[in-house]
């Protein structure tokens, strides 16, 4: 019994660590302006490169279909050669090279990322049972933010104006971090019934079930539901949409926070690095209380709240926090920042545990896979080419552009667009 908890908590500390190491891609609002200086990019060249490395992590339904099929393990070890290559391969960029090769590269390098995301979570949400699956899934997402923060910092400390050295050092890194995850992520084992399609209908009625119905507490729901039968149902839908906008809203922000600073200020050249990375530390540091403390709160309240609720009024959160970047004098741009942050950390510490609870263990890679192509469509697809379209249509003749046009219509429609999420959340 002693064996089998150290090799639990091993798996944990391991799929927290890699959670922590995933966590590099939320550093981007610290270092894609001095790339787009290196490889002599545009700004909308590269808006374009964070929006393909978003589309690319969380393009992670192949991450799912591989784990479902392979195990972790295997998982993993596909981690660490896709990441080491994707980086080095970027690292190995020319100034000059053509932005849709450097736009390819990070599609790439996104797509990586999933494997050891989805890993984390599939090795260890079953480990410590339904009463504590919360709990666990907070600790490995609030390990996600806390890794923005530490490599923000540690690009800024060691790294600051050497993107190519970052990105060399970032694949050795990840690399062996990947590895260990091989050496120690338990096996996912699932018990296998007779019936491996039992749609959600035949569990409940329509007139029965809230838009999110939540499970039964004290009890697993193993009604595994299958990739089929989940598009097939409005409950997926109505989990994917409050994901859609109030995690694709909060992406738009955090991979764009350099760009929003540089536009309520006067001049690029007030910009510093410091102040971007403190903007991206204090994003992922409300990421990670959002994160895990959403993870305790909703288990604690297992019973008597259900998680649909606590997911609705995150969203809803979220379009408040766009409302404030539209008010706020350029002093306080840090305050929407730390909102949007932890709005964002409360629905992502709930739609794992509402996937796994809604849709069964047995197919969890290739659902939790699905609902996040939500972010996929709602960053990379919808808010970013928008946000693009509206920032040049204000920008200067050399580009820049400065003041609340830049980026407040783009704000405007992801808070109202909340209302929508949180509507489906209910």
């Amino acid at each position: 019994m002693k064996d089998v908890s150290r090799r639990n908590a091993a798996s944990v500390a391991v799929g927290a660590l890699l959670k922590f190491s995933v966590g590099s891609q939320f550093a981007i609002s610290v270092w894609n302006s001095q790339l787009r200086d290196t490889l002599h990019l545009t700004q909308s060249e590269i808006a374009l490169v964070g929006a393909c490395m978003t589309f690319g992590q969380y393009n992670s339904i192949w991450a799912g279909f591989f784990v479902d099929a392979f195990g972790v393990q295997w998982c993993a070890a596909a981690a660490a050669a896709l990441l080491a290559g994707g980086y080095w391969t970027i690292a190995s960029l020319s100034p000059g090279v053509a932005p849709w090769i450097v736009s390819t590269c990070f599609v790439f390098i996104g797509f990586a990322h999933s494997f050891p995301a989805i890993a984390a979570i599939a090795a260890n949400e079953g480990l410590y049972g339904t009463r504590h699956r919360g709990k666990i899934l907070g600790f490995l997402v609030a390990c996600y933010s806390i890794g923005g923060a530490s490599f923000a910092y540690i690009y800024r400390l060691w790294f600051d104006h050497a993107v190519i050295s970052y990105f060399n050092w970032l694949g050795f890194y990840l690399l062996v971090v990947c590895l260990l995850g091989v050496l120690l992520l338990r096996p996912v084992m699932h018990i296998h019934d007779t019936n491996d399609a039992i749609s959600i209908e035949a569990t409940k009625s329509p007139d029965e079930v809230p838009l999110l119905a939540s499970p039964r507490p004290h009890h697993e729901d193993e009604r595994n539901v299958t990739l089929l039968a989940l598009l097939r149902h409005p409950t997926f839908w109505f989990l994917f949409a409050p994901v859609l906008v109030g995690i694709g809203s909060a992406m738009f922000v955090m991979n764009n926070i350099s760009f929003i600073v540089e536009s309520a200020s006067s001049s690029v050249e007030q910009v510093a690095t410091d102040q971007i990375a403190f903007l991206v530390s204090l994003f992922s540091i409300c990421n990670l209380v959002g994160r895990f403390a959403m993870g305790i709160l909703s288990d604690h309240f297992f019973v008597s709240i259900p998680r649909r609720s606590f997911l609705a009024a995150s969203v809803l959160a979220v379009g408040l926090a766009q409302l404030l970047f539209l008010v706020v004098p350029p002093s306080l741009i840090a305050v929407p920042i730390l909102a949007t942050g932890f709005s964002e950390g409360c629905i992502y510490a709930l739609f794992p545990v509402m996937t796994r609870e809604l849709f069964g263990p047995r197919h969890f890679g290739k659902n939790y896979g699905l609902v996040s192509l939500a972010v996929a469509v709602g960053f990379p697809l919808l808010l970013s080419p928008l946000s693009t379209y509206i920032y040049h249509l204000h920008a200067t003749p050399d580009g820049s552009c400065h003041g609340k046009l830049c980026f407040g219509p783009t704000f405007a429609i992801a808070a109202a667009l909340s209302l929508v999420g949180a509507y489906c959340s209910c």
